[in-house]
């Protein structure tokens, strides 16, 4: 009998090495795992993820040349990210520019008729707003105006021929009838110093009112001088204030109203007297001397203002300093 071989063979031999490779990997793993095993493993967040800040769209501006245009972009600037410095940041857009299209002019058919414009109506006006306010009137009114026509007076004289009519107008809303009387002074070496036009109604007879008119048409200044001279300021205005006096008021009139009117005082000797009669004349009811200061010439003349002023005063009526307006609007303001 043939004797069999005992040579190990060579995949049992590999079998086995796998073997003990494999247990010798388990062993090593569980010398390095199994102590870690019980112990709590705290939870590591995950980092987070990066915030990238949103780019808002930029507006399109609409081509102002063609219509067909393309939109033309705004230029955006690059935004910083505010939480991480690795954001990517938008880059800019660059700005489109149209080019200039020339625009054909219109052009008109030979055949039809041109189309007129549309006619637009205009707006109609707001209704005026109506106002209850109650309307002021005088009683039955007298007015002397004494009116200095000396040289330097020559805007006064022109603004009554001028505005004549309308006093007469406003007198006549105001007051319920008026009459006007004047006196035209100059100085007194004049050879004819005053001129008068004794008071009559004007707001019925239309006579007078014609009447009155032609008087103040015909004044002019230094028209009494003749042969006077007027070498100094002071005026005939003591004269021209008792001339007034001595005119005769209607019967039916309630306020009765001197106003003089000039631009320098009496003579020094004069000046009291003149407050006298102011004060005799506003002692009834309803009587006033009023006074106009016109301003002529360079500086004011504080003896002048503080004259008038006192006369004004002591008849119980207004001292008005004319700032350059028309003697009706003086003439107004001294009535009150």
């Amino acid at each position: 009998m043939k004797k069999r071989s005992r040579a190990p063979s060579p995949f049992g031999i590999a079998a086995l090495d796998l073997f003990a490779s494999a247990l010798g990997a388990f062993i090593l793993i569980a010398v390095v795992i199994f102590p870690m095993i019980g112990e709590v493993v705290p939870d590591i967040p995950a980092p987070p993820a990066p915030t990238i800040m949103a780019v808002p769209t930029p507006d399109s501006v609409v081509c102002p040349v063609c219509p067909t245009c393309p939109v033309v972009a705004a230029v955006t600037k690059p935004i910083d990210c505010p939480v991480c410095p690795t954001c990517p940041v938008p880059e800019p857009v660059p700005e489109t520019i149209c080019p200039e299209v020339a625009v054909p002019d219109p052009v008109e058919c030979p055949i039809c008729p041109p189309v007129p414009a549309p006619v637009i109506c205009p707006e109609p006006a707001p209704a005026p707003i109506q106002v209850n306010a109650p309307h002021f009137r005088f009683p039955h009114l007298d007015i002397i105006i004494a009116l200095d026509i000396t040289n330097s007076m020559g805007g006064q004289v022109a603004s009554l021929k001028a505005e004549v009519e309308q006093l007469a107008v406003l007198l006549n809303r105001i007051s319920p009838s008026f009459g006007i009387g004047m006196v035209a002074f100059g100085d007194r070496r004049w050879e004819s110093p005053l001129f008068l036009f004794p008071l009559r109604e004007l707001s019925g007879p239309a006579a007078n009112r014609a009447a009155f008119r032609t008087f103040v048409n015909g004044l002019s200044v230094g028209m009494g001088t003749g042969r006077g001279t007027n070498p100094d300021q002071p005026e005939a205005f003591y004269d021209a204030l008792a001339a007034a006096s001595r005119m005769t008021w209607r019967p039916r009139s309630e306020r009765r109203v001197i106003v003089m009117v000039t631009d320098n005082p009496a003579y020094s000797e004069e000046i009291d007297r003149s407050v006298q009669v102011a004060t005799g004349i506003g002692r009834p009811e309803g009587h006033r001397v009023s006074t106009v200061y016109v301003k002529t010439g360079s500086g004011n003349q504080p003896a002048t203002e503080e004259f008038l002023r006192s006369v004004a005063e002591a008849g119980n009526g207004q001292y008005v300093r004319d700032v350059g307006g028309s003697l009706t609007v003086n003439l107004l303001l001294s009535l009150f």
